[in-house]
Parts: structure tokens; C-alpha cells; sequence
């Protein structure tokens, strides 16, 4: 059986998941997905491409989360996940090297015709079609990375259309697993280099738009009857390094929403940065700091290329500054609080962009990694004063790592901040833990869609 088909077969024939724990994660992270995704629907950007979606116009099928609107399959696929992703807000996973949730979730959502009262998705089966996404993504993310991601692919895109697809198809039990996947392959694209502008958040829609549309044609009859992994010509030997390290022994042990699990945020900007703004913050309280006296600051990275995600090292924007280090250890030295506020499109403060002058990244750095660090990778700030006299911190483990975990009340919090009326939040929260239990997923939809 070629690879292809083994991970068909492995999608196909995955039980409901019934272990508590693997629920609970999948739960958490669908709390985070619309606390993510609510927090972000009166962006500016966000409403661009809602008016664009309202005159190309369409089929009213599917939510467009926080809209209080229907649109196509394909227009709420792509607009849910770049809502989702629109403030750089929702989780990470360290293998995939990006946001699985902003996709799967968006396509899987997408893929619930509101319109279809006949059809009833038991709520386990729709958490396990989520958990099969997040493992096909990080299975495909650990056998491409670090080169695929260093090389310029955004993973969020490249990846996350195949793990939607895989999603899709699990959950409407199709027949055609493998041919959906090749589909969904080909359309695999998407450069870092759009990295701080809104094409990055298009990225994620664009994903879960690949997933609709790679079902959507194979259902009306168009074949795509190529293994997605061919040895010679397949997915892994264009954009990673061959099919030797996609070990689909692995599969579910443990899932990997499990271990190493999903990285929530609550903060408004990459999370390579998370090493960067908890040293910061340690610093800040170090008893012998003074900004007025830094002469100069050194950010140490391990390993090399550990910090390739933050690619502006003097950022013209605050919104180029959710992908800067300097911006963000500045804003935290300097006493401002990294909020949404600080990584719109306004020019960046004198005082800020003199105290990035002062700083300066290294890798010259030889201590060993923490034994639970995800992949070895550490940061090191050195502060020298004008008097000659340092300071310094190390982070290995950021707060909201799994390792690192926000709390379940933590987690809520981010849901009421995004979602005002608590009785709104509340009800959705009560909604959303109930699909462990079966709830079926689109009561879920159609209770919520005209009133968050």
C-alpha cells in the first residue's frame, strides 16, 4: 500500500474518541478558536473582506463566525480563518511550526451546511475529525521542519490544508480520503515573507478554503487519483526532505494534541517572541533595572534559526512588530503593555525605536537546552548599563506552552474578554464543553450564529 494510502486508511478507520483527556484538549481548543476568533470581528481588515464577500454574494450555507451572516461553504471557510488568525491570537503547535485551529476548525465549521436540517454530527465525532486534523499536521510539520519553514514556507498554509482535508473527510465519513489529500497538496503554497501584513491571516482562510474545495470537486466527480506522497514526485520530496521520517507508526501515541500539544496565546503576537516578553517582564522587575541607563541589549537565540518567524529586526509598523523581537522586548522595558493596541498599523514611537537601536541578536550560545524545551530552544536577554554592570534572564518554557499551561479559568477569561455579555459566553462555553457528551455540532451552530 503506498504512504498515501496508509494515512487514508489510518483517518478512515480512527474510532470516536471516548479518552477524557484527549476530549478536554480538543475542547479547550475550540474555546480558544472562537475566543480568538470573536476578539478579531470588528477588525478593520476583518471587515474588508467581509464586504468583499458580500458582493461577490452566494449560497447562504455556512456561518461566518461573529457575523451573524451565512455565505458560501468557500467564502466562510476563507473568512473564518482569516478572522481567526487576524490578530495572530489563536494556538500554535511546535511541530507543525504554526496555527492548526485557524484552519481545521475554520474548514470544519465551513463545511456544516446550516442550511441541511436532516443531517445530524454527533459532537465527539466532529472533536475527533479536529484531534485527526492536528495530528496530520504535526505528523507532516515534524518530517519538513525546520527546513521547510526556514526555507520561507508559511506552515500554517502549506500544511494546514492537508490536515483540514483529512479533517472534512473523517468527519462526513468519505470515501475518497486519499484523492482529497492529493487534492489539497496541490494547492499547498504560501510565503513567509507576507509575514506582518494581512496576507499572513489570508493564509489561514486560504487553508481551510483548499479543504473545502478539494471535498467539494471530488464530490461532484472530479478524480484526483495520484498518491499526495509518491516517493519521487509526492508532497515530502517537493517541500520537505523525502518520506523517510513520516513515521505513521506513531499515529495517536499519543495524539498529538496531547503531547506535545496546542500553544495558547494571550497575546497579540508570534509566539517566538513568548521567550522574548517573559524575559522581558522578568527584567523589567529586576531590581537594578533602569531604562535610562541600558547601553546596550543582547538576544541570545538557541539553537540558530530559532527566531527565524521573527524576521524584522527594525520594523517600520507596530503590525510588522508582532514578527519582532526588538519591538516587543522594547514596548515591555519601556513599561507599555503589549496589547492589541500596540501591533496596529501606526508608525512606531521615537523612544521605542531608539531603544531597538540598542539591541542585537546572537547565537552564540553554548549553554544546554531544558530537558522539556520544545525543540532545544531557549532564549537568553543580557542587558548591559551605561555603568558597565549587567543583567540578564532565561526563558526556556513560555507561559501558555503546554508545559506552561493557562488554566481552565484563564482559558474562559480569554472567551469573556473576546464575548462582553457573560450570558452570551457563558451559554457558548456550556455549548462547547457539551459536545464531548454527543451534543449534536450543529445545534451548537444554528444556537449561536445570529446571536454572537
Amino acid at each position: 500500500m503506498q504512504l498515501g494510502h496508509k494515512l487514508s486508511f489510518l483517518i478512515k478507520n480512527t474510532p470516536i474518541i471516548e479518552q477524557q483527556s484527549v476530549l478536554e484538549c480538543a475542547i479547550n481548543g475550540v474555546i480558544d478558536y472562537f475566543a480568538s476568533s470573536l476578539q478579531a470581528s470588528n477588525e478593520t481588515n476583518v471587515k474588508k473582506l467581509l464586504a468583499w464577500i458580500n458582493d461577490e454574494g452566494g449560497h447562504n450555507r455556512a456561518w461566518l463566525i461573529g457575523q451573524k451572516k451565512q455565505a458560501t461553504s468557500r467564502q466562510a471557510a476563507l473568512f473564518n480563518g482569516f478572522q481567526a488568525h487576524c490578530l495572530d491570537y489563536d494556538d500554535v503547535h511546535s511541530d507543525v511550526r504554526g496555527h492548526p485551529s485557524a484552519v481545521i476548525l475554520s474548514a470544519l465549521f465551513a463545511s456544516i451546511r446550516l442550511d441541511d436540517s436532516l443531517t445530524n454530527l454527533d459532537g465527539r465525532r466532529f472533536l475527533t475529525a479536529y484531534v485527526i486534523g492536528i495530528e496530520v499536521m504535526a505528523l507532516l510539520g515534524r518530517c519538513v521542519n525546520p527546513e521547510h519553514y526556514e526555507k520561507g514556507w508559511h506552515a500554517t498554509i502549506t500544511l494546514g490544508g492537508i490536515a483540514a482535508t483529512a479533517a472534512i473527510c473523517y468527519l462526513y465519513d468519505e470515501p475518497f480520503i486519499a484523492q482529497a489529500l492529493t487534492l489539497a497538496a496541490t494547492q499547498a503554497s504560501g510565503m513567509r515573507l507576507l509575514m506582518g501584513t494581512p496576507i499572513k491571516f489570508l493564509h489561514a482562510g486560504l487553508a481551510a478554503q483548499h479543504a473545502i474545495q478539494a471535498v467539494d470537486w471530488l464530490r461532484a466527480g472530479i478524480s484526483a487519483d495520484k498518491d499526495f506522497l509518491d516517493e519521487n514526485l509526492g508532497f515530502l520530496s517537493i517541500y520537505g526532505q523525502g518520506n523517510d521520517d513520516l513515521d505513521l507508526t506513531v499515529w495517536a501515541k499519543p495524539w498529538k494534541i496531547i503531547k506535545p500539544g496546542l500553544w495558547f496565546k494571550t497575546y497579540s503576537y508570534c509566539s517566538a517572541a513568548s521567550y522574548i516578553a517573559d524575559a522581558g517582564k522578568l527584567l523589567y522587575k529586576h531590581p537594578k533595572f533602569n531604562v535610562d541607563n541600558i547601553k546596550h541589549i543582547t538576544l541570545f537565540f538557541a539553537p540558530v534559526n530559532s527566531d527565524a518567524a521573527l524576521i524584522y529586526k527594525q520594523p517600520l509598523s507596530a503590525e510588522q512588530g508582532r514578527f519582532s523581537a526588538e519591538y516587543i522586548l522594547a514596548l515591555i522595558l519601556l513599561g507599555i503593555a503589549p496589547d492589541f493596541e500596540q501591533f496596529t498599523e501606526k508608525t512606531i514611537a521615537d523612544n521605542i525605536q531608539n531603544l531597538m537601536q540598542k539591541m542585537q541578536r546572537s547565537y552564540a550560545i553554548q549553554l544546554p537546552p531544558h530537558p522539556d524545551a520544545y525543540n532545544k530552544r531557549y532564549v537568553v536577554i543580557e542587558i548591559v548599563f551605561d555603568n558597565n554592570q549587567k543583567i540578564s534572564q532565561r526563558v526556556d518554557i513560555p507561559k501558555g506552552s503546554p508545559k506552561n499551561p493557562y488554566s481552565q479559568q484563564e482559558l474562559a477569561a480569554k472567551l469573556f474578554a473576546a464575548l462582553p455579555n457573560e450570558v452570551k459566553a457563558q451559554q457558548l462555553l456550556s455549548d462547547i464543553h457539551a459536545l464531548a457528551n454527543g451534543m449534536d455540532i450543529k445545534q451548537l451552530l444554528r444556537s449561536h450564529w445570529q446571536r454572537l
